[in-house]
């Protein structure tokens, strides 16, 4: 196995000072075009890797960036995290990510984890241990911070348009009698489509009494699945719904079809997020594009300029959406 070269030994092989290797490791200038080839070179035959822990501890952190996820499983997440790493990696920074389950307790300890590791910033993806991040840098993605003491930047899509698109999409295809499913608990992107919702019902002129919710404790394809189940066996007459996420949408939908009900010419569907699975399902679900990609590149850009002590201005940066209609709700 080959002996590691110390950084010392690289600056004698290359013939130059050690503060140089380091500046060009860094990529911080002040030495030739020259100097830099000889000194990658003289890494590259040494296969020298710098001990960024060790550089950690002088600068006071790592260059690494830590992101919570609610749910890696879903593929909205999945979809996020890689487009937020592949931004941050390619302005150097590396990343590490922890799945929470929704739980704030498995978040608190992540967040305690990553600040021992000293990271140099923190992304929240669907976060609510906010108080948590002020030592560092922080993003918030999805849901937005209420707390007056939260310094970070926040970063969710268009909600109330995409509420206002899905449910506008089930009235103009004729349906009455909508449902909208979403979390029992105070979650500020389902807040904001319910408001979308509410706005379409009016422009249409039903009254507030043709509100229709249904709350889940768990947003996953199973309770979806078992609150229609519920509803339907109770005698729900819905002819619509509007599920807050495709997960949902799509445990709507089996449920929906165990009951008899056809697709869409008894009961039309529209979900939120616009995964792959609802473009392929038996009958394609109609749902909200949210722009994963869009939203990636702005945390790494505002994430990075807050690491360099860039105060955010405290509004939330609404990154539009747009409806994809399928069979769900066309036939």
């Amino acid at each position: 196995m080959q002996k590691s070269v110390s950084i010392k030994e690289i600056s004698e092989q290359a013939g130059v000072s050690i503060a140089t290797v380091s500046r060009v490791i860094n990529k911080n200038g002040r030495y030739s075009k020259e100097t830099e080839e000889r000194v990658l070179r003289v890494i590259a035959e040494n296969n020298y890797q710098p001990n960024l822990v060790a550089k950690g501890l002088r600068v006071k952190h790592m260059k690494n960036v830590g992101i919570l996820v609610p749910d890696i499983k879903n593929e909205f997440f999945t979809k996020l995290i890689y487009e937020i790493e592949r931004n941050l990696f390619a302005a150097g920074y590396e990343t590490f990510v922890c799945n929470t389950d929704e739980d704030e307790a498995i978040e608190r300890h992540h967040v305690q984890m990553m600040q021992m590791q000293r990271v140099c910033g923190l992304v929240f993806i669907s976060g609510t241990a906010h108080e948590l991040t002020a030592q560092v840098p922080t993003v918030l993605i999805d849901r937005i911070s209420t707390d007056p003491a939260f310094g970070g930047c926040m970063i969710t899509s268009d909600n109330v348009e995409g509420g206002y698109l899905a449910t506008r999409e089930l009235l103009e295809q004729g349906a009455r009698r909508i449902l909208f499913m979403t979390s029992s608990k105070q979650v500020s992107c389902y807040e904001e489509r319910y408001a979308g919702y509410c706005k379409a019902l009016k422009e249409f002129g039903l009254p507030d009494t043709e509100r229709r919710i249904a709350t889940l404790d768990v947003l996953n394809y199973e309770g979806a699945k078992a609150k229609m189940k519920e509803l339907l066996a109770a005698g729900s007459d819905v002819d619509g719904v509007f599920a807050g996420s495709d997960w949902l949408a799509l445990g709507c939908y089996k449920a929906l079809c165990e009951y008899g009900r056809r697709i869409p010419e008894d009961v039309r569907i529209a979900g939120y997020d616009d995964i792959s699975i609802t473009a392929f399902n038996a009958i394609p679900i109609t749902t909200v594009h949210q722009q994963v990609d869009e939203m990636g590149r702005l945390v790494a850009e505002r994430l990075i300029a807050a690491m360099k002590g860039e105060k955010p201005d405290g509004n939330p940066i609404r990154v539009p959406v747009y409806l994809v209609p399928r069979k769900s709700t066309r036939g």
